[in-house]
């Protein structure tokens, strides 16, 4: 066999050992299907606002995309005891973005979402999110072809209903600042007058549970009852005075025979924490 075969016979062999090669390594670098998502929606959080042991609060996760998607919708799951609330506009089954449900391509919306963490939380914990959308077909301002909103209309745009999902991490650190605060530390009555007052609450930064109200000994001629004729006030609003609202309670003063004049009365307050606590203030009663 001459040089001039066996040189030709050896690059025939290289070539066909190229082509296949080429042929078995084509999948890995093969285009995405026409009907996959291309939007790339995906969020920017990974770790939201900290909460406390006990504390009710919104929370927010930023999200971005590369294409215009609409119908967004995010439902979130979270650990045993920690409780999801969704915003009610949506009738309280999930939430949305903050503008409106549509993420425009390349820009940023968030969406929020109140956690109920409990007081046996003492660590931080996780929450997945799933978020729901749609990514439709038409014309762009930019272009004619087959784009989605966004993708210049340059004929790779995707249509269909898509989902991604997210784990974001939920920092918990020690709550500070008291407990609650008494906003009514002082009331004017009338001598002789019989009728309900309101005494005002504001909530620290956690939830406190079965939050009721009596007042202590009372100065001679002055006497009082609760609502429904029970032990002590509970609040107007719910059982529990969650951290951040304000709510109050209503106490009847019978002050039929009190004499004109300034009382301190104490206030026994009952609620529930990580366990059941009391504490005493004063209420300033002038009668005139």
């Amino acid at each position: 066999m001459s040089a001039r075969r066996h040189r030709a016979g050896t690059a025939a062999a290289a070539a066909v050992f190229i082509v296949a090669l080429l042929l078995v390594a084509s999948p890995a670098v093969a285009l995405a299907p026409a009907g996959a998502d291309k939007s790339n929606a995906r969020a920017v959080t990974t770790t939201t606002a900290p909460l406390s042991p006990g504390q009710s609060g919104w929370v927010s996760v930023v999200w971005t995309s590369d294409q215009t998607v609409t119908d967004w919708s995010t439902t979130v799951t979270a650990p045993k005891g920690v409780t999801v609330t969704y915003p009610t506009t949506r009738g309280g089954s999930d939430t949305s973005l903050y503008g409106s449900d549509t993420l425009v391509g390349t820009t940023r919306d968030f969406t929020s979402f109140k956690l109920k963490v409990p007081y046996t939380q003492t660590s931080s914990f996780q929450v997945v999110l799933t978020s729901k959308y749609t990514v439709g077909v038409g014309n762009n301002v930019n272009g004619n072809g087959n784009g989605n909103g966004g993708n210049n209309g340059n004929g790779n745009g995707n249509s269909g209903a898509f989902s991604t999902t997210a784990t974001v991490t939920v920092p918990v650190q020690a709550a500070t600042g008291p407990a609650f605060t008494q906003q009514t530390t002082s009331l004017g009555i009338r001598a002789g007058s019989n009728g309900f007052e309101r005494i005002a609450f504001a909530g620290g930064q956690t939830d406190l549970a079965d939050f009721s109200v009596r007042l202590g000994e009372l100065p001679p001629g002055l006497e009082v009852a609760y609502p429904g004729d029970r032990s002590s006030s509970g609040l107007n609003g719910d059982t529990t005075l969650v951290g951040g609202s304000v709510d109050y309670v209503g106490v009847r003063f019978i002050a039929t025979d009190l004499e004109p004049g300034t009382y301190s009365i104490p206030v026994l307050i009952s609620y529930t924490a990580a366990s059941a606590q009391t504490r005493t203030t004063t209420l300033t009663l002038t009668a005139s």
